[in-house]
């Protein structure tokens, strides 16, 4: 669950350069070992279902800045398994105003945007702790190996969807990167047998 405050954050201070916060000028934001300082409140933005860009393209051109947190996950595309950015929280942006006189009243008719979260009527404004720990598992997601990432874990129960032991059944044993070895029982006698990941299926 996304922690909001309704209090509008009006602390500033000293500011460094963060790629993942991005305005219409650099914005510059404290490094997430520190407390986040701005002079201006992050509010909560909805989006449209798969429309996350699309709502952060259209809030950029009109002079707000954005944060859409994303992570890395591996998603089998054609047949293999492929790292790609996904929204962390699908559907929430965060977005500040470029100015302390820009009103945010414009966000709700932003193509891709379906409203500003609110709390009865006040908009929703996330607490600079809570974003600076959403900053901190961003950073620390997309820096993890696709073996890290990888859909398969020790002591699961795979099926085999290519190549010569198509069909066959067995227990991941060991995962590195692109490969998977696994215990099936071949021949009367449990072998281990090394197989690329993208030829196997997690069973339910």
């Amino acid at each position: 669950m996304i922690e909001v405050h309704q209090n509008s954050l009006r602390k500033a201070g000293d500011e460094t350069v963060q790629a993942s916060f991005v305005g219409s000028s650099p914005r510059e934001v404290l490094s997430v070992a520190d407390d986040f300082a701005w002079n201006l409140p992050w509010y909560v933005t909805y989006a449209k279902a798969r429309q996350e860009h699309v709502a952060k393209n259209n809030l950029l051109s009109q002079g707000y800045s954005v944060y859409l947190p994303l992570m890395k996950v591996l998603r089998r595309i054609r047949g293999r398994h492929q790292p790609r950015l996904e929204p962390l929280f699908p559907r929430y942006l965060f977005v500040q105003s470029g100015s302390s006189d820009q009103s945010i009243a414009p966000v709700r008719s932003t193509i891709g945007v379906t409203g500003i979260v609110r709390f009865n009527h006040d908009p929703a404004v996330i607490k600079p702790e809570t974003l600076r720990r959403i900053r901190e598992l961003e950073l620390r997601q997309g820096a993890a190996t696709d073996e890290e990432l990888s859909p398969f874990r020790p002591g699961e129960r795979i099926r085999v969807a290519e190549g010569p032991f198509s069909g066959l059944e067995g227990l991941v044993s060991t995962v590195s990167q692109q490969r998977i070895i696994i215990l099936m029982h071949l021949l009367g006698r449990d072998t281990r047998v090394n197989i690329d990941c993208d030829k196997l299926l997690l069973m339910n």
